[in-house]
């Protein structure tokens, strides 16, 4: 029996959907703070369902922040520790970029907790602390587009820009509506308002659009996915064939390990593991032997196969060199394409779980 596994991408994942969505709830929070509409309601609307709105906004937006960087936490790729989270430019994995994204929640969470003991801290120190959340979003913004890995995705792109514009319009809204006496700031604010996005469209094609933004952007050299996979499709009648190349690349790996005896006791052990790499995700061993007294199985028989979720046997071979959880093997894909594989795993065998490293190089 082969368990199912979930790699490191469900972290993934989830990771990026609560990013976007604590953005998208800070701009509502923001915008509605900037617009200040509660001077703005109608009679008959309470002012208190207006404060209230701005409130649980921004309180959900601090539950979805604070899941969004448990699970960048959690995620073993990156390698971000807790004192990346907290204290700003301190990681070694994009660490501008990461850095923003630190200081921003910093300033937001100081917000928010100011905001519960707003009471007891007095409303001028709490109004000069609220300021605060006007300087973390611009800086979301940023480090949205700056660590993000799908900033070069139409729908991060679209919220992005549909933030900004809220926020935009809110500060029309003020500026129209509010300062009747000040217009030296209407006027600096209007200007802000044009001038700043502007200078942000003007660096994404060279930043975060740019080429090679992930090692510009100071990914460590052991995260980059040194990966170039080329796909063609040759159809002679029914038949088509894929041919792909692969450069060499390293990645971690994550997933499951089972162990069973079979009927005539030898050993039969699957490991299954995801990749954290697009072109090649999957990667499945198995390895058939006779029990080793202490623990351990003498190999007598192997298979491995790597490839993607569509294609999970793109290239298939054996295992050539078995020392511990250190596995070597030798695949190759239909169209001739030869790849040795390196792994280092650590093994959970309490919950049956193996964490470590992939290294793949092509046969010259």
């Amino acid at each position: 029996m082969l368990l199912a596994n979930v790699g490191p991408s469900a972290l993934w994942y989830l990771t990026r959907a609560t990013g976007a969505v604590a953005l998208l709830l800070l701009t509502i929070s923001v915008a509605l703070g900037v617009a200040n509409i509660g001077r703005l309601q109608r009679p008959g609307w309470p002012r208190f369902v207006v404060e209230g709105l701005h409130r649980n906004v921004s309180l959900l937006a601090l539950a979805l922040l604070l899941v969004h960087i448990a699970t960048s936490l959690l995620d073993p790729f990156a390698g971000i520790k807790l004192i990346d989270a907290v204290i700003p430019f301190t990681g070694s994995y994009r660490p501008i970029w990461l850095g923003l994204g630190a200081f921003a929640s910093d300033l937001f969470i100081a917000v928010a907790v100011t905001s519960l003991i707003r009471r007891r801290l007095g409303h001028g120190a709490w109004r000069a602390t609220h300021w605060l959340a006007y300087v973390c979003w611009p800086v979301a913004i940023v480090h949205t587009v700056g660590t993000g890995s799908d900033v070069k995705q139409i729908w991060l792109l679209a919220l992005t820009g549909a933030c900004i514009a809220t926020v935009v319009l809110a500060v029309w809204a003020r500026i129209g509506f509010g300062w009747p006496e000040r217009r030296p700031l209407r006027a600096s604010a209007l200007v802000a308002s044009i001038v700043l996005p502007l200078i942000f469209i003007a660096w994404l094609p060279g930043g975060p659009l740019g080429k090679d933004w992930a090692a510009r952007a100071g990914t460590p050299a052991r995260d980059l996915q040194r990966v170039s996979a080329t796909t063609t499709v040759a159809n002679s009648g029914a038949n088509s064939t894929p041919s792909t190349q692969i450069v060499a690349f390293a990645a971690r790996v994550n997933g499951t390990v089972v162990q069973q005896q079979t009927a005539n006791g030898s050993v039969q052990v699957d490991i299954a593991l995801a990749v954290a790499n697009a072109s090649l995700g999957t990667l499945h061993v198995r390895i058939d032997g006779t029990p080793v007294a202490g623990g351990g199985v003498q190999m007598t028989a192997s298979s491995v196969s790597i490839g993607t979720s569509s294609s999970p046997a793109l290239f298939s071979g054996a295992v050539t060199a078995l020392a511990g959880t250190q596995i070597g093997a030798r695949v190759t894909s239909a169209d001739g394409h030869t790849l040795t594989l390196t792994v280092a795993l650590e093994l959970n065998t309490a919950s049956g779980t193996a964490t470590g490293t992939l290294q793949v190089d092509p046969v010259q």
